[in-house]
């Protein structure tokens, strides 16, 4: 009898492991973006880090900078890259943070090259985004 039921709720136990619903657990993901909305934060953050850019030149002072790339890094989480754009994503961000380590350090001049070098590779990353996505 203590075997019976035993293998009676070890099989209880396993049907109800395998019909528990991964839907079920994906009840709090969001959406994927997009083509649009993609296309939106590409030009929102490329938008950003030319304001970071401008900043720099006309001499704002550190903590806005450091504010403003901040926003920019935010904003580009939002982007959801294909793999050949991912790339310059990457770079692109990898140029932002060199950036902002550079402005915590006072090296404005050091920070400003490399935000340039970001927008570009951002530009780059609208570039590859269109191509494969039109």
């Amino acid at each position: 009898m203590h075997i019976t039921k035993t293998m009676i709720m070890t099989f209880f136990l396993i049907f109800s492991i395998a019909t528990f619903s991964t839907t079920t657990l994906a009840a709090g993901k969001i959406e994927n973006a997009t083509l649009e909305e993609i296309k939106a934060s590409i030009d929102t953050t490329i938008e950003r880090a030319e304001k970071v850019f401008s900043a720099l030149g006309s001499g704002a002072d550190k903590e806005e900078i450091l504010d403003l790339l901040s926003d920019t890094k935010q904003m580009a989480k939002e982007i959801h890259a294909t793999r050949k754009a991912a790339v310059f994503k990457s770079k692109a961000g990898s140029q932002m943070k060199k950036a902002r380590t550079a402005a915590k350090k006072d090296d404005l001049e050091t920070a400003k090259k490399h935000v340039e070098e970001g927008v570009k590779l951002y530009k780059q990353l609208k570039k590859a985004f269109l191509e494969t996505n039109g």
